[in-house]
């Protein structure tokens, strides 16, 4: 069984590798800037896991929310190293379909914010971003990426304020 950590950031790679190389992590953590393998699984929110089986099908995603430290999500985890079967929570629940997202022309917001964001046009990007989360206001992870120009303190000081996140997200912010 292998584990593979993927950051979103608009930021670049050396902002998330300080929590990894803190964490004193074992396993490869890539980022990933664009979001592509969240919109291909249609995750709006992170932390996610993901299954993958030998042949490379995925098998079982958990979208937002997942914590190896809950005793439920460690025990899934266990279950799927000893024996990786989990065909049977691979219908969603109501809950988890909440999380797929529903609105793929908010995701051309926030590809064009971060294209613009990396050209050095910060205000476009946000007035991009911005349009993303008006057309999908629960969509976490186009709102991180206007939290984390605005607030970097939140994201990149010495911890993520989770907490703070969640107040965001409870206020619409």
């Amino acid at each position: 069984m292998e584990f593979l950590s993927i950051a979103v950031d608009a930021q670049g790679p050396d902002l998330p590798s300080r929590y990894t190389t803190k964490a004193g992590t074992t396993f490869t953590t890539v980022v990933d800037a664009e979001n592509r393998v969240g919109q291909a699984l249609g995750c709006k929110a992170i932390p996610n896991a993901v299954f993958v089986d030998e042949q490379g099908t995925v098998r079982y995603i958990k979208r937002g929310g997942f914590d190896i430290h809950k005793p439920e999500h460690l025990a899934l985890a266990e279950s799927w190293a000893t024996s990786p079967s989990l065909d049977e929570l691979s219908t969603l629940s109501e809950a988890e379909a909440e999380k797929v997202i529903k609105h793929p022309e908010a995701l051309e917001h926030f590809r064009r914010g971060l294209t613009l964001y990396q050209d050095g046009k910060t205000d476009e990007a946000m007035t991009a971003w911005r349009e993303g989360v008006a057309i999908e206001p629960d969509n976490f992870n186009i709102r991180k990426q206007i939290w984390a120009v605005e607030h970097p303190d939140k994201f990149y000081d010495d911890k993520v304020d989770y907490a703070w996140q969640r107040e965001q997200m409870e206020k619409g912010q």
